[in-house]
Formats: structure tokens, C-alpha cells, sequence
């Protein structure tokens, strides 16, 4: 993103700010449309950004949601049940049975445990409609099911008409620092798949999420393109011939963000110098960053290109050791008032932080299109509220937070 437009937002609306640029969203699922060539739809999983959700529905095939929260969230953006895969490792049986309440058989739902498989088989024998269900099959953690339970739930289906078992599905990780994992998986799941389908029970789709891996820091090379196209290859290369749908957050929403903080203090500590700035950890992570030993891709605004590096440990707002942006950041001209720019942060970098530490307030957030200009989506919002007793609390949490 050119540094004089996110200038522009630097000047309407201060920092810390986080942008995210949809041209640049849009971007990141047409490379996958373009590698893929039709091989395989394209699923987001919002919990990677949750503020992309309406947008990302518009160009995606299917949205993941995993949690009352982000139900509740595509529930008031209206966005099409056809395009709502309900996961998550956790789902209580109230929880089940609101969704169903609300989107019914119009969307589909993964199943993690046996238990969870009887309540959606109570529902469709006490409702008589029908609903799709993806079994989750584990790959060796806490998610999903092991073979042995997928097999025992294909041989009861017979039980309950209703429930219909689509297709399978399987995540094993993130960031993954080869695609030979990539490729061993699909073979694993080839097999798999055509075993199913052997038996008697044709499996319509897998959902596959692959983990691909983004390039965060300095001096890593970036294989997005080149990862895409490997496993493109593979899933060419499966016997198996249902609908793919792979899974993704991280590779589809993390190019498009950029975090935005100012420059509040500067000063050296026997020998050091350290840059302290209004936001912090609480605010930002990079998966993998280990207190600033990385160093991300960052720009400054004003910069000085010409001017003579010097090197800063950038510390956030927080009162602990723990909080450094970065430990060996080489910047020329740094000086209060300076806004860093960290590249890189459309995916997961806003939610992870420990946003309630300190009672700091949280940070505002933007879009910006070349159609349609900027767009305040979140103004800074105080925390301190949600850590301190309140005497007049009824129970009642829309008052409580209404400040009523």
C-alpha cells in the first residue's frame, strides 16, 4: 500500500490505527482463484480477521465460523446460510440448537464428537429436515475424530435420513514450513476419501484447510505464489474427483493490514536506544516473533531514505519487560512524532494481543478502497470498564456496558 495514502489516514485519524486495505483482500483470493484455475473453492476462516467477514463473503465460497461470537456477527451482516460452514471444537448443545433455531438445514455444520453427532440427530428426527454435516476427521489433536469414530457414525447413519453426511473435513495446523506436509496430507486424504466412498457412502467435499505459511519478517523469502501452485498440483494429481474447499485465514487476509503506531518517547539506556510507542503488544502479534527477535517488514512515516540507520529496540505503552515490537530495528531520522507502519498484519495480529492488559483503550480501525476512499469501522474504544467492579451491576450486561 503506497505510504501517502496511508498517510492520509495517519492525518484523519491518529494512531494507533489499524488499516486494512480491501483492494489488497481482493488481491489475495484472486492469486488463489488464479493458481487453483478451478481446482478448489476458497473458505475464510473470519476468526483470521472477523472485520472482513462482509467483505470476504462477497468474493469467497464459503465463510468458517467457529464460535457463538462469530455466528452472532455473520448473523447481523446477513450474510447467505449457503455460505456459512458452522465449525469450532467446541459446540454446546444450547449453542447447536440456537443455530439450527435460526439457519436450520440452510447451512452446513461440522461435526467433532459423538456426541455432538446425537444431538444433530435428535434435532433432524424431531424436525424431519434435513441438514448437511461435514465429520471432522483429527489429525492426531484435540480437533475432530479419530477414523475409528468416523467409520462407527457412517455405519449408524441409516438411522436418522435426515442427517447427511456431505463430506469430511480436516485441519492440521498453521504456518507450515514445507508443502511437503501439503502434499502428504492430500495423499493421506485421497486414500481416506476413496476408502469412504468404497464402502457405499459417496463423499461430496472435503474441507481441507492446508496451513500455508506468510512471510512476516525481514529477510524470509515470500513462497505464497509458489506454495499455492505445489498444492494446486496435488490436488490435480487425487483419484478422488469430489469438490475441494480449502480453509484459509492467514494466506487470504494478512497482506491487506497494516498497524500504525507513533513514536511517544526516545531515549538510551546504558548504551541502547530505545523507541516507546502509544501502542504495544497488547495491540499487535506476529505469529512466531518471539519479543521482537524478527524484525517485520515496516515502513516510517516521515522517513529519512538517505539518512544514517541507527539501531532502536521499539517498546510499546505497556508496563512490562515483555513488550517489544522490535529488538534490533535499523531506522534513519526516527524521531518523536514518527508513525511506524507494520506490514503485514490483516490476519490474526489484531485479536491476539492481550488487549485487556493496562485497561489500555483498543485501537481504531479503517478500510480504505480506491472506489470507495476511507471508512471508520471501530473508533478507539475504552477497556477499563470491563476491569473494574461496578456497583450498580444488575446482571444485566447490555446495561453494564451502556453505562447505565
Amino acid at each position: 500500500m503506497d505510504k501517502k495514502i496511508l498517510e492520509q489516514g495517519i492525518a484523519k485519524y491518529g494512531t494507533p490505527l489499524y488499516v486494512f486495505n480491501i483492494d489488497e483482500m481482493q488481491k489475495s483470493v484472486e492469486l488463489f482463484r488464479q493458481k487453483l484455475q478451478g481446482s478448489a473453492d476458497i473458505c475464510f476462516a473470519m476468526k483470521a480477521n472477523p472485520f472482513l467477514t462482509k467483505q470476504m463473503a462477497e468474493v469467497v465460497d464459503r465463510i468458517e465460523v467457529c464460535s457463538m461470537g462469530e455466528f452472532e456477527i455473520c448473523r447481523k451482516l446477513g450474510i447467505d446460510a449457503k455460505k456459512i460452514l458452522i465449525s469450532g471444537v467446541l459446540k454446546k448443545k444450547e449453542d447447536i440448537l440456537e443455530i439450527l433455531t435460526y439457519y436450520r438445514g440452510g447451512c452446513f455444520y461440522t461435526v467433532e464428537s459423538p456426541e455432538q453427532f446425537q444431538i444433530f440427530m435428535e434435532w433432524c428426527k424431531e424436525n424431519k429436515e434435513e441438514i448437511q454435516v461435514y465429520l471432522r476427521l483429527t489429525s492426531g489433536n484435540q480437533f475432530g475424530m479419530d477414523e475409528k469414530e468416523i467409520w462407527n457414525m457412517i455405519s449408524i447413519r441409516h438411522q436418522c435420513p435426515f442427517l447427511r453426511i456431505r463430506g469430511i473435513h480436516y485441519f492440521s495446523g498453521t504456518q507450515k514450513k514445507t508443502m511437503e506436509k501439503v502434499k502428504k496430507e492430500l495423499e493421506y486424504l485421497d486414500s481416506f476419501l476413496r476408502e469412504v466412498e468404497a464402502s457405499g457412502l459417496p463423499i461430496e467435499e472435503l474441507e481441507y484447510g492446508p496451513g500455508i505459511a506468510v512471510s512476516y519478517f525481514q529477510g524470509h523469502k515470500d513462497t505464497l505464489g509458489e506454495d499455492i501452485s505445489i498444492m494446486a498440483d496435488a490436488i490435480r494429481n487425487m483419484k478422488w474427483r469430489g469438490n475441494i474447499v480449502l480453509e484459509m485465514g492467514r494466506a487470504l487476509a494478512a497482506k491487506c493490514g497494516y498497524y500504525l503506531t507513533s513514536v511517544k518517547d526516545i531515549k538510551q539506556n546504558n548504551g541502547k536506544n530505545y523507541c516507546i510507542v502509544d501502542g504495544g503488544i497488547h495491540q499487535i502479534n506476529y505469529d512466531g516473533q518471539i519479543k521482537g527477535m524478527y524484525c517485520p517488514n515496516f515502513q516510517v512515516s516521515p522517513g529519512d531514505e538517505g539518512g544514517s540507520k541507527q539501531e532502536y529496540i521499539v517498546c510499546g505503552s505497556l508496563c512490562t519487560i515483555n513488550d517489544i515490537l522490535m529488538q534490533k530495528a535499523e531506522i534513519a531520522g526516527l524521531q518523536v512524532g514518527s508513525v511506524l507502519i507494520f506490514e503485514r498484519a490483516g490476519a490474526y495480529a489484531m485479536t491476539e494481543g492481550m488487549a485487556l492488559f493496562l485497561s489500555h483503550e483498543l485501537p481504531q480501525i479503517a478500510f480504505y478502497s480506491r472506489e470507495t476512499g476511507w471508512k471508520l469501522v471501530r473508533t478507539k474504544y475504552e477497556t477499563y470498564e470491563w476491569n473494574m467492579e461496578k456497583e450498580s451491576y444488575n446482571g444485566n450486561f447490555n446495561e453494564y456496558f451502556n453505562g447505565n
